[in-house]
């Protein structure tokens, strides 16, 4: 018998039948709720938005670790689709933000889609992050019929708690030195960089896996390039649908190495 420690996220699924196996659980949601008790109980936190009574919308996160740097990770913050676009979820944002303070985190992070661009303006413009980090196929596979056979690529989001990318930071700051990319040929002497994603990624899917695979790979080329040689992306423009990518920004520059780098 050997026993390995796993870092491919597919091989992960593997624990799945061991779990329904060892414990007789077939019913998953009670996995699900368990696991959440037990990150809420070691460090974590679990919030709940509620209306006249009735739950509708949820956030938990738990302690992370990465190269000597303690933060908050959040895992997931939902809100039931009849009440999306209410400002509950910024609600729920808000309060984990004032729980870390208060627990003396410096850094929530969490990871999203870069190609999904609500989430893109809410986490850019309505909250303030940044991001230095692009993950490749973090979650790997996935079985929905809409995202099956794409990968699962992933922005790392930096919510530093006491400054605000949003306040300081601006699309129209850069607006006369944006070079809004039609192509992946990146001028990387440019201090700042705009490039463009699908405004609706999600009905691009629907429409044609093949092309939908096309822009997730160009995209991903460039997002990694422009990493790779010291940008960071700061900012994004909702009427245009484009990240900004900044390499000489006074706060990045002030926070070190990423710790989200292996």
């Amino acid at each position: 018998m050997e026993v390995q420690v796993v870092t491919d996220p597919d091989e992960i699924r593997e624990i799945v039948p061991v779990i329904k196996s060892a414990w007789g659980m077939q019913n998953l949601e009670q996995l699900v709720k368990d696991i959440v008790a037990a990150m809420r109980f070691h460090g974590g936190l679990v919030l709940l938005a509620k209306e006249t009574g009735k739950v509708v919308g949820m956030h938990f996160s738990f302690p992370g670790y990465r190269h000597g740097q303690p933060y908050l990770y959040s895992h997931m913050t939902g809100v039931i689709n009849e009440s999306k676009y209410g400002g509950i979820g910024k609600a729920l944002k808000l309060a984990q933000k004032d729980w870390a303070r208060q627990h003396g985190f410096k850094l929530i992070a969490w990871t999203y889609d870069p190609l999904m661009a609500l989430n893109a303006n809410f986490n850019f413009n309505k909250l303030g992050v940044l991001s230095r980090t692009y993950l490749r196929n973090f979650y790997g596979k996935m079985e929905d019929s809409l995202n099956f056979g794409m990968p699962t690529d992933r922005f790392v989001a930096e919510w530093w708690l006491d400054y605000s990318m949003s306040g300081e930071i601006r699309p129209t700051a850069f607006a006369n030195n944006i070079h809004a990319l039609s192509s992946m040929e990146i001028d990387l002497e440019s201090p700042t960089i705009g490039l463009h994603i699908p405004r609706d990624f999600v009905a691009l899917k629907k429409a044609g896996r093949e092309e939908a695979m096309k822009i997730r790979t160009a995209t991903r080329e460039a997002m990694e390039k422009l990493f790779y040689s010291g940008f960071a992306a700061v900012g994004f423009n909702r009427e245009e649908s484009y990240y900004i990518f900044a390499r000489e920004n006074e706060f990045v520059k002030k926070l070190g190495k990423n710790i989200f780098l292996d």
